[in-house]
């Protein structure tokens, strides 16, 4: 379906968890994009959930996962599943991303269907923790 993978948590390019640092090196960095909904502080690693209102944006990374598609979004699934255990509430969907840049594509995205709490609720649209400064 897509070849693309938006990424708005401990995947983004700035992160230092290992997993970004594997999926930098899988991938190719498109660009920053934006996409409907709501981000929320989950603790070790964020969760986005659909969109309240028009102004619900989450900021995040877009890469081309390329001709290794498939093996890199098994690898990506197998690494959302470990940090949430089956049943897992993430659910990789292909969505549509706006990049910074201008146009729009479609890309997979993990959403969250987990409980949260809205004082998690993250109002920037962007997860910054695990970051190294922009």
């Amino acid at each position: 379906m897509s070849n693309y993978l938006f990424v708005y948590g401990t995947l983004k390019r700035r992160s230092r968890h290992p997993m970004a640092r594997h999926l930098a090196q899988a991938a190719c960095f498109v660009g920053v994009g934006r996409i409907a909904g709501r981000l929320y502080n989950l603790g070790r690693f964020p969760g986005l959930k659909e969109p309240r209102s028009n102004e619900d944006r989450v900021q995040g990374d877009v890469y081309d996962l390329g001709l290794d598609a498939e093996a890199t979004l098994a690898t990506m699934d197998a690494y959302e599943n470990a940090e949430s255990p089956p049943p897992t509430p993430y659910e990789r969907l292909a969505e549509a991303v706006t990049l910074d840049t201008g146009g729009t594509l479609m890309a997979w995205v993990y959403w969250y269907r987990g409980t949260i709490r809205e004082e998690g609720f993250i109002a920037t649209g962007s997860y910054e923790d695990n970051c190294d400064p922009a």
